[in-house]
């Protein structure tokens, strides 16, 4: 779109040549981002993203505002033509070999959602993706996606097909107004400071209420580009800085970015305020390069330099390397490591020369004329390469999207007694190779959480279970509570109940356990509506003052009077408040030990895993919180039923037992497993029921 004025053409702004410090800022970036990956240290090392952000709003902007100094105008065809060139070649082709690989390891369900990550991570809506699937209590445990890195990607290009456009249409109007050169930038500069602002305010508000959207959210996270474009629209001033007073910036910057990455964590409110220290450091690095280079050796020798270079290769193969790599490996964490850094330095270091360099420097996209460079061969052959790839992986995509593969039949082995399941778990542990499974492997994921047994209550919602225990009271009223464990139990419960006459009602929900003591939730939205979910739950069992209450809770629960942390004598005393005051109106109380933790079957059971790769350990935290969860709920009226040996023999637990997969995820029992089951719980039931009541 031109934007034509009558004024002199200026120089390019400072800055915007070739900055050995900015390329040593993107190795900075994605050394931490990677090590944070791999090796969980510096715990802060994500900020590195941010880090990015910053630079590419710096660098875009200062482009676009080169472009219209030199020439008048901003062409919208040339800036994504070298958006195109500079990203879509490398992106396709990870995306491609990922997605290739994912099929080849990974089963129904999450094969299907790789497909789905693809798809959106090809559309640059990979950060909605992930916001959104974040969002909802049953994944946010579930398997990482091998290409969930590609959010920052999409942000930036999200930024930059709204930025351009809104930079041109303050030019225009300056221009109209015969108006250029210092007003048109202060207009510029003011439009920018109020999208920063509200970019900021805005996250400030997510980061309260939807901590998961606000991490991945483009509008959260403008705010780190309006930041970098403001250097650029700042860059005349910034030239002026006296030069001895330059190489102080960028050191304070620098050490900046190092207290960061060491200070920050996950548990830090994120993007704002955690992000502040590492965009204002990045911003002193770059502020003090402009009009003048300093020779600064931790950013500006040869090697930071070239890893600047291949700062992209490397941000987008380390990731599907890292997961891949451990689906493929379990339990080889050293190995995983190294094949990781050194599979993720050759890969980027090949794809660097052969695709993204030649391509970035093709006429590739360039209209045709006299005028128009030679294509090199590299360059020919690689466009034409992810072409092909584009399509070959939409069509693949689509289909394992669209189209379910066919389950076969299992045959599951029945129990009837506790040395019957021993026995079948002692086959578990000792099986070699995998037999025909129920759930089908593949099919865990979008089940639904219970099979049609709910999905827990909630007050406040209009339809469906709603905390209702109905009336006329049930001659013989059961109800179950606690959290997504609870929920989990439903089947079993129902199972032996219902056929001897009871009526369960379930008073779950999911993230909200039925424990006297505030608790966080990683969904927000739960954490704000636990506390009247509870009381919900308490005026029932005061008025409908139940026969039977089963109650259920996770361990490691994160209490809001310990910082967020888990703490075992927290959760003992709230579940001793719970049973003497939440229950005393209550008739017997059943208490269910949850299951113990272990791999999500999603992430271990691929086509390359064998059964001794799902196997868990009981640890000793676990056995910690069973004996408190037995002391705490056995006595008057209060039966604790112990689910150890439902699960593992001599504290090895196997993925399966008898035909049938155990969890769904790291702790949720599988409705089927929780069917099988029924023979022990209505063993363990009997004594109760048959006890005379208070």
């Amino acid at each position: 779109m031109p934007v034509d004025r009558a004024t002199v053409r200026r120089p390019p702004p400072p800055g915007l040549g070739f900055r050995p410090d900015i390329q040593g800022l993107r190795a900075f970036a994605v050394v931490v981002v990677i090590l944070d990956h791999v090796l969980g240290w510096p715990a802060g090392g994500f900020v590195g993203v941010d880090v990015f952000f910053v630079i590419s709003g710096f660098l875009i902007t200062g482009l676009l505002l080169n472009e219209y100094d030199r020439r008048g105008r901003i062409s919208f065809a040339d800036f994504y033509r070298r958006r195109a060139r500079r990203i879509l070649p490398l992106a396709i082709l990870v995306l491609v070999i990922t997605y290739l690989a994912s099929s080849l390891l990974f089963l129904g369900d999450r094969a299907r959602s790789t497909a789905w990550d693809t798809l959106w991570a090809a559309l640059f809506g990979a950060n909605w993706r992930f916001a959104f699937t974040g969002t909802d209590y049953w994944q946010t445990d579930g398997p990482v996606s091998p290409l969930q890195h590609y959010w920052s990607l999409a942000v930036e290009e999200q930024f930059y097909l709204v930025w351009p456009v809104l930079l041109v249409v303050v030019l225009s109007l300056a221009a109209r107004r015969g108006r250029y050169g210092g007003s048109a930038r202060w207009a510029v500069g003011l439009v920018l400071g109020v999208v920063v602002a509200g970019s900021i305010l805005f996250a400030l508000w997510e980061v309260g209420h939807r901590p998961t959207v606000a991490y991945f959210s483009t509008f959260s996270r403008a705010w780190e580009l309006g930041v970098g474009a403001l250097l650029a629209l700042a860059a005349p001033l910034l030239a002026r800085i006296p030069a001895p007073a330059r190489p102080a910036y960028q050191w304070a910057g620098l050490i900046g970015l190092l207290v960061s990455v060491l200070a920050i964590t996950a548990q830090s409110p994120f993007p704002v305020p955690g992000a502040f220290l590492a965009v204002i450091s990045t911003a002193l690095v770059i502020a003090g390069g402009v009009g003048g280079q300093h020779l600064m050796l931790p950013l500006t020798n040869r090697a930071v330099r070239y890893l600047g270079d291949i700062s992209y290769s490397l941000y987008l193969w380390h990731f599907p390397l890292l997961i891949l790599l451990g689906a493929a490996l379990p339990d080889s964490g050293p190995t995983v490591v190294v094949l990781t850094l050194v599979g993720t330095v050759l890969l980027s270091m090949l794809s660097y020369h052969l695709v993204e360099d030649p391509i970035r420097r093709s006429s590739w996209l360039e209209p045709r004329g006299p005028g128009r460079p030679p294509e090199s061969r590299i360059a020919r052959i690689s466009r034409y390469a992810t072409v092909a790839a584009v399509a070959t992986t939409v069509v693949a995509a689509t289909v394992a999207v669209l189209i379910p593969p066919p389950q076969a039949p299992a045959e599951t082995a029945a129990v009837t007694s506790q040395s019957d399941l021993s026995a079948q778990i002692g086959t578990a542990l000792a099986a070699k190779d995998w037999p025909v499974l129920t759930p089908a492997p593949g099919e865990l994921g979008r089940r639904g959480f219970t099979q049609g047994h709910g999905q827990g209550c909630r007050p406040a919602i209009p339809d469906g279970n709603d905390c209702v225990v109905g009336t006329p009271r049930p001659t013989r009223l059961a109800v179950v509570v606690g959290d997504s464990i609870a929920t989990a139990w439903l089947p079993l419960v129902r199972g032996v109940l219902e056929p001897q006459g009871w009526a369960v009602r379930d008073l779950t929900y999911a993230g909200c356990p039925f424990l006297a003591s505030g608790t966080t939730s990683p969904i927000n939205a739960i954490t704000r509506s636990c506390p009247g979910h509870q009381q919900t739950v308490r005026r029932i069992i005061e008025e409908h003052r139940p026969d039977l209450v089963i109650v259920s809770n996770a361990y490691r629960q994160r209490f809001t009077d310990t910082g967020g942390r888990s703490a075992l004598a927290e959760w003992e005393r709230a579940a001793r408040t719970a049973r003497e005051n939440w229950l005393a109106t209550a008739g017997k109380i059943v208490a269910l030990q949850p299951p113990p933790l272990g791999p999500d079957p999603k992430s271990c059971i691929t086509r390359f895993s064998s059964p001794q790769d799902c196997v868990s350990r009981l640890d000793d935290e676990y056995r910690s919180y069973a004996e408190v969860d037995g002391r705490v709920w056995s006595g008057k009226r209060a039966w604790h039923v112990a689910t150890t040996d439902w699960f593992c023999q001599a504290g090895q637990c196997p993925i399966f037992v008898g035909g049938v997969i155990v969890r769904r995820d790291g702790n949720h029992v599988t409705a089927e497993y929780a069917r099988k089951l029924a023979p022990m719980f209505d063993e363990a039931l009997a004594p109760v029921l048959r006890s005379p009541s208070d």
